[in-house]
């Protein structure tokens, strides 16, 4: 299934759409991490989530396979947007519980950035009292 992701980096950054398609997407019982093979564009990826990385997702912190699942987008966001260490030549992206947060901070502050540009409408009693004034 393609599927198709909104990088939002700095809050001046243009939105840029990366299609992706996940291959296979798994989570080691034993150490908690995921491993999702990923097809960007021509490029096949593997991404390494750490366990930390997937406590840093959502809060309360778990790291479930339904967790893991539930954030697989954001996860391949993540790695689309450069925001993951790269290893082994390129072909695999690790995704640590820092890169969650730089990641959340950038999509945090682009939802503010959307939110103090937005008109804002003053109700119809606070606008006829500062005329008056």
């Amino acid at each position: 299934m393609q599927r198709r992701l909104l990088l939002n980096g700095d809050a001046g950054a243009t939105e840029m759409k990366v299609p992706h398609d996940v291959v296979k997407a798994s989570l080691n019982a034993r150490d908690k991490s995921g491993r999702i093979d990923v097809r960007f564009g021509a490029d096949m990826k593997t991404v390494i989530v750490s366990r930390r990385a997937l406590l840093s997702v959502a809060s309360p912190p778990r790291a479930t396979e339904v967790r893991f699942l539930q954030y697989l987008d954001a996860f391949c966001e993540i790695a689309a947007s450069g925001l993951g260490s790269k290893e082994a030549g390129g072909d695999v992206v690790m995704i640590t519980a820092n890169d969650v947060r730089r990641w959340r901070r950038a999509w945090q502050s682009s939802e503010m950035a959307g939110i103090r540009t937005a008109p804002r409408l003053m109700p119809p009693d606070a606008a006829s009292s500062e005329r008056a004034a």
